[in-house]
């Protein structure tokens, strides 16, 4: 391995440890004005991402966790009124979860303050890095992801 891959790991392994860190959590639900635990967040905005209602096992594939960890914060944000439980149009036995109108504000909050630090650390880059970082990272999220797929299942 060369030393420019030592640097890109050493550096990714950073990046994810500053993001996962509870104190950046804390930083992140106090700025969007919302208390929910990570796992909560996390569910609120691969909903939003998604774009639509999404089965449970859709939801922890996206999220790369098991189901049962899935509907335990489902159940609770179902609770806070964050989230429903819509008809699967594909099968009327199933069902998908949705945001409701507060679930979608919430994780759009959450979703802005995030996208506002990079947008703060990122600010004196130039619009060619930032079209380059953007590929880069979307390259790097799909190859990794595939290789890990392939590899560990």
């Amino acid at each position: 391995m060369d030393d420019d891959l030592y640097r890109t790991v050493a550096a990714f392994r950073t990046l994810v440890t500053t993001l996962n860190r509870a104190k950046t959590h804390e930083r992140l639900t106090e700025a969007a004005g919302v208390r929910l635990d990570k796992p909560d967040v996390q569910v609120l905005v691969h909903l939003l991402d998604a774009g639509e209602p999404r089965r449970i096992g859709a939801i922890a594939e996206g999220l790369q966790v098991e189901s049962p960890h899935v509907t335990r914060h489902v159940a609770s944000l179902e609770r806070r009124g964050l989230v429903e439980r819509v008809r699967d149009p594909d099968d009327g036995r199933a069902w998908r979860i949705a945001l409701t109108d507060d679930g979608a504000e919430a994780a759009a909050r959450c979703r802005k303050v995030t996208t506002d630090w990079f947008e703060g650390a990122l600010s004196d880059w130039s619009e060619a890095d930032m079209a380059e970082l953007s590929r880069l990272m979307v390259k790097l999220s799909d190859d990794l992801g595939e290789f890990l797929r392939t590899r560990l299942n």
